[in-house]
């Protein structure tokens, strides 16, 4: 079950897409679905990510948006108008690649300004729109430098200044961080919201790294075959996951099938086919589950604690192993009926907990606000 598209409102989208498909013929025969009916709209001045798996379909819409592809069916508006058929040069849309896909044999300043000179825009006028363009990546002096002489982030920022030059309605960014390190992925990360907030254009990024997604994004669109899953803003996507696919794909989760088996006006109990029941306060939207209903359940690790607090519930398991990752260990435990469970356990609070060793027997605790239920026919 894919996300469903809502009605329209008074809020300003800049891009609306409706109904879109498209299919490829594989190499080997038969038809691919990239894209199965996808309704989305885009606000204006916001950084929408479209996250999701290889071949889920997020680089076919965004390559479509930028007039690289073109949808078997459905509509593409910019500010209202139609935009399908459109080439790329005739949209004020611009697209930075994974690859960067910088000219080698023209210095920084030249790459840059390239979009301008095919516009016809004035000598003076380009050199001042080059050179504001350069000093807001952080690239100021280095336009006569070539492509070659810069480092990976320098390249990327100067894909970005000839993108942002021309002054498009909307950027589209392709996974344009992936070849880079990860200290200096992370750097990019925030300058690219930086620079989307400064610049108050929108963002269109895809990328499969769900970190990436939650780190930059007001609004976050997790697509699986072809379709959107979930739209949302990032704490929602993460808090609330709309189906067995999001909660699974998005962080790390303790992620189970069950029955409800208990009810009350406040809590539910969940028998989970791994042999652990769970206790959780009702949440809105489960109302119409009855005893017996099939859910699926997901508990965050980050909510399981080595001592008890107010209003938690005990889970009894044994260490299997312990992860370092830094400032926390990954606790991968087994309870009595040998569900897997995973908690996160903060380092810094060392003084007060137990050793954490292969085979030790150890009480988890959890919030009854904590765990998600999600019906399991919204699995995707």
């Amino acid at each position: 079950m894919g996300y469903a598209a809502p009605a329209a409102t008074g809020e300003r989208h800049i891009i609306r897409i409706e109904a879109a498909s498209k299919a490829f013929r594989a190499p080997e025969g038969g038809v691919v679905t990239a894209l199965d009916r996808v309704s989305l709209a885009i606000r204006g001045n916001e950084f929408l990510t479209l996250l999701g798996p290889s071949g889920c379909g997020k680089t076919t819409l965004l390559r479509a948006i930028g007039g690289f592809e073109d949808f078997d069916s459905g509509g593409l508006y910019l500010d209202g108008q139609s935009i399908a058929g459109l080439p790329p040069y005739r949209r004020p849309i611009n697209t930075v690649f994974q690859n960067y896909a910088l000219f080698p044999h023209l210095s920084v300043a030249q790459n840059v300004a390239y979009g301008l000179e095919v516009a016809g825009v004035g000598k003076a006028e380009r050199e001042g729109r080059v050179a504001a363009a350069l000093d807001m990546v952080g690239l100021a002096g280095m336009g006569q430098r070539n492509p070659r002489q810069l480092s990976g982030g320098q390249q990327q920022r100067v894909a970005l200044a000839r993108a942002i030059v021309n002054r498009p309605k909307v950027l589209l960014l392709d996974e344009p961080l992936s070849a880079l390190d990860r200290q200096l992925r992370q750097s990019m990360q925030i300058e690219l919201k930086n620079l989307q907030h400064e610049l108050g254009i929108t963002f269109v990024f895809v990328t499969h790294d769900q970190e990436e997604a939650l780190t930059m994004s007001d609004r976050i669109a997790v697509m699986n075959r072809g379709t959107i899953q979930q739209l949302g803003a990032p704490d929602e996507i993460y808090d609330r996951p709309a189906n067995r696919f999001v909660a699974g794909f998005i962080g790390i989760s303790n992620l189970y099938a069950g029955r409800i088996a208990a009810s009350d006006s406040d809590t539910l109990r969940v028998d989970c086919a791994e042999g652990i029941s769970l206790l959780m306060r009702r949440q809105a939207g489960t109302a119409a589950l009855a005893e017996g209903s099939a859910v699926d359940i997901v508990l965050r690790p980050e909510h399981l604690s080595l001592t008890p607090g107010s209003k938690t519930v005990p889970i009894d398991a044994t260490i299997e192993q312990s992860v370092f990752v830094g400032s926390d260990l990954h606790v991968l435990a087994r309870t009595g009926s040998g569900a897997p469970i995973r908690a996160l356990y903060r380092r810094s609070q060392a003084e007060h907990e137990p050793a954490l060793q292969p085979g030790a027997p150890v009480t988890l605790h959890y919030p009854v606000t904590a765990p998600h239920l999600m019906p399991a026919d919204a699995a995707s």
